[in-house]
């Protein structure tokens, strides 16, 4: 007899947005991604809530889209770490390069395909706290959650952050 597998609605459609405000997450690892037009990648961050408990396990995913890079400092930060300078020729000067801690594996193999990359670094499962806004339906999309802002966990931070990465 054949098996027929089913689901109900709520699998289909998601889980509603979660309530706007703040909560503690993880970070899960990371999805890059290259843009359409080749142009730039995101790395697309995975994390699941911690606390409150009773949203505990719920994904939210951060693009940090190369575009985007003065954002990064501010996600980087809400886990208690720094940027890292690169060391190349620019190290050291006004002009220094900085990227998150850790590498994406893969990248050397296969640098036009950020898919095939894999994160290693201090940022998998750190925690954070992150402000979330509920994005309403619009244009056919569906509800949902946006960062609107990453609370800085570096002691003593001095960099000014934004209080609201959501456009429009």
């Amino acid at each position: 007899m054949p098996y027929t597998v089913s689901v109900s609605k709520e699998q289909l459609t998601g889980a509603p947005p979660l309530p706007a405000g703040w909560y503690v997450a993880q970070i899960k690892g990371f999805r890059p991604r290259a843009s359409k037009d080749k142009e730039s990648w995101s790395m697309n961050a995975e994390l699941a809530i911690v606390t409150p408990t009773e949203y505990e396990g719920r994904r939210v995913f951060v693009g940090l889209n190369t575009k985007m890079a003065f954002m990064w400092p501010d996600f980087v930060h809400a886990t208690g770490l720094q940027m890292v300078e690169v060391q190349n020729e620019n190290a050291g000067t006004e002009k220094a390069d900085f990227t998150i801690p850790g590498v994406f594996e893969g990248a050397d193999e296969n640098p036009e395909d950020p898919s095939q990359w894999k994160y290693a670094g201090a940022l998998l499962n750190a925690t954070m706290e992150v402000e979330l806004a509920e994005i309403p339906a619009k244009d056919g999309y569906k509800a949902k959650n946006e960062v609107r802002q990453f609370k800085c966990a570096v002691p003593n931070c001095t960099d000014k952050h934004s209080t609201n990465l959501i456009k429009g």
